[in-house]
């Protein structure tokens, strides 16, 4: 059973990450959009999102590093590529699934975060990084379309 003290600090740590990682809503207005120059055609926009091929899943899957940590699903990109004959069939479809519709069911979304001393003798929570261990499908897609993305971003990103 946890003592009043381990109970206190895993609450101050719970505040402390949940503050650091909270998405904050930002309001953009339309007339600040409509100042920005189109960088990108329309044409490579929607291309992001095609529904990749079997070969562009699989070379993807068998292309991650295979001894990381597993996500929430317990499942690592190890056992997806190890077991590809009996799962490949049934991966390839949830993940093809994902782009017509761009929701990622919550499942996918589901994380662990891990934290990572960023210093030798971590003394306050900030001397830590947290990591998120992701489940395999979302990682896939964000590759797929991290790829995609590669293509057209150095006219997005100047160097200077």
């Amino acid at each position: 059973m946890y003592d009043h003290d381990t109970s206190r600090m895993q609450e101050a740590e719970i505040t402390y990450f949940r503050i650091l990682l909270a998405s904050q809503l930002i309001e953009i207005s339309e007339d600040i959009l409509s100042s920005i120059p189109s960088l990108v055609t329309h044409h490579k926009i929607s291309s992001i999102m095609t529904i990749p091929t079997r070969e562009e899943i699989k070379d993807v899957i068998f292309s991650m590093s295979k001894n990381r940590a597993h996500g929430p699903d317990d499942f690592s990109t190890d056992f997806y590529s190890r077991c590809w004959d009996i799962v490949g069939t049934d991966l390839l479809h949830v993940i093809k699934e994902f782009f017509p519709y761009k929701v990622f069911p919550r499942s996918w979304k589901a994380t662990f975060i891990a934290r990572i001393p960023k210093v030798v003798n971590p003394t306050f929570f900030k001397d830590f990084r947290p990591i998120s261990l992701c489940n395999v499908c979302y990682k896939v897609v964000s590759k797929i379309i991290t790829a995609r993305l590669s293509v057209f971003l150095d006219r997005l990103i100047s160097p200077e």
